[in-house]
């Protein structure tokens, strides 16, 4: 199974968003393990709502290192717009096995489901 995915934002200053899909791993030993290509990406937001829930915690700003690597010496839990909220949403639906399988109370996932 997937632990993650990247998808492009474009939205909210953000330019990707990393979808974190395994609730049993540790967020930073999952983010330890990505890699992206830094000339590809400025702005990261990672969506933490299958390992964390639906809360102040469920989004994460960060950036990449130079050697594409995300940088978790500095980065900042944040609240987005209804956009960002709607696109992080609508992929999360799309993964209906993890989100099954997560933190998340049957009355958060069908509330995503439904929208």
């Amino acid at each position: 199974m997937k632990s993650y995915l990247i998808n492009s934002l474009k939205q909210g200053g953000f330019n990707s968003i990393i979808t974190l899909l395994d609730y049993q791993t540790q967020i930073s030993r999952c983010l330890k393990s990505i890699w992206m290509s830094p000339n590809e990406t400025g702005k990261l937001l990672i969506d933490t709502i299958l390992c964390s829930g639906m809360n102040e915690y469920r989004f994460i700003e960060t950036t990449l290192n130079e050697d594409g690597t995300i940088n978790l010496n500095q980065y900042k839990y944040v609240s987005v717009d209804n956009d960002v909220l709607e696109k992080a949403n609508e992929i999360v639906k799309c993964q209906s096995v993890y989100l099954r399988n997560s933190v998340l109370p049957e009355s958060q996932i069908k509330k995503i489901a439904q929208n």
